[in-house]
Parts: C-alpha cells; structure tokens; sequence
C-alpha cells in the first residue's frame, strides 16, 4: 500500500514538473496580440472528444471582438453538428505585461491568462451544460498564433482532477493568407 502511495506521488510530481509553461514560448513568433486577433469577426472550427478519443460533438464559432475602456468582449456564437446553438460573451481585459483575466457567464470566478510570444494560456474552471444538467469542470486552455494567422487551440478538460476530454479549435480571421508561404 505504501509503494503504490509513493509510485503514485512520483507519478504526481515527475507529471508537474514536465507539464509546459507560458513563459516556454516567450521567443515564439508571430507574437499573439489578443486584442488585435480578436478584434472584429473570425472564425473557428472544433472538435470535441472524450478521453478515450472518441468524437463526442463538433461545431463551428462565429466571433466577433470589440474592444473598449480596455475590455475585449468576444462574442461567441456556436452551431453545433446536431442543430444546437450556443453563445458565450467573454469580457477579457489585461492585468499586467503577460496576464490577463476573463469572465462568462458559466464561469467559476475568473479565468486566468499568461500570454508569452505566440502561446496564451488560460486556467478556468466552469459549469458546463451536458444534457439537462451541468458539471463544473476545469479547462487547461492553450492558443498557439500561427505565422500564417491561424489560430490552434487545445484546452483539456477535467473532473475531479480527470481528464474527460479535450476541445480542439482552429481559427482563423476573414482575408486571413491561410496559403502563403510556410514559416521561414
């Protein structure tokens, strides 16, 4: 009982210390300006699967961003591939040199944000519908800006401190060069 105890807190630890950080992509380019990406209209595509890797839903995003007084509103339109639709509004506003806090209405208090280079990072914890009720679950939320615009999301989501699934997104602004040259 003891060594299983010990294998599980080194399993534990050994996982903490791998896991990746913003401040890994501080050199990255393009560098992700929130604000910028997000003002106006874009778009994203996803996916979301359970941890077995099962395709669970998938849906498209309208958004669109508009910043004043310093807050990036996003508002966030979904249809998903059954006929439901959805919408978030996130109110974002930026803390500090890499930190940002942002709040919906299915939000636990605040998410929390570091950007650095092209990553950012959000930590939040929220009541998500599923099916007539909610789970209060927490998102491990990563962004990656692409030098062609394209936006990568991949946020895991936990229960209990499990992972049940994992939201893949990508998006993209109108006019975006999608197909110019690779990264150099």
């Amino acid at each position: 009982m003891l060594r299983t105890g010990l294998v599980f807190l080194f399993v534990v630890f050994v996982g903490g210390c791998s896991a990746m950080k913003p401040q890994d992509f501080a050199h990255k380019e393009p560098v992700f300006d929130v604000y910028a990406y997000f003002q106006g209209h874009s778009r994203a595509w996803g996916i979301f699967e359970d941890r077995f890797g099962k395709l669970r839903r998938q849906f498209t995003v309208d958004i669109n961003g508009e910043v004043s007084d310093g807050v990036l509103t996003l508002t966030e339109d979904f249809i998903y591939d059954d006929g439901e639709t959805d919408q978030r509004v996130w109110k974002i506003r930026k803390t500090g040199d890499h930190a940002y806090e942002g709040t919906f209405d299915e939000i636990v208090g605040v998410a929390e944000g570091q950007q650095y280079g092209n990553a950012l990072n959000w930590n939040y914890e929220m009541d998500l519908k599923v099916g007539d009720g909610t789970w209060r679950v927490s998102f491990d939320d990563w962004m990656f800006l692409q030098p062609n615009g394209v936006l990568v999301n991949r946020a895991r989501v936990r229960k209990w401190g499990l992972e049940i699934g994992e939201v893949s997104l990508f998006f993209a602004k109108p006019n975006a060069p999608l197909f110019s040259q690779a990264a150099e």
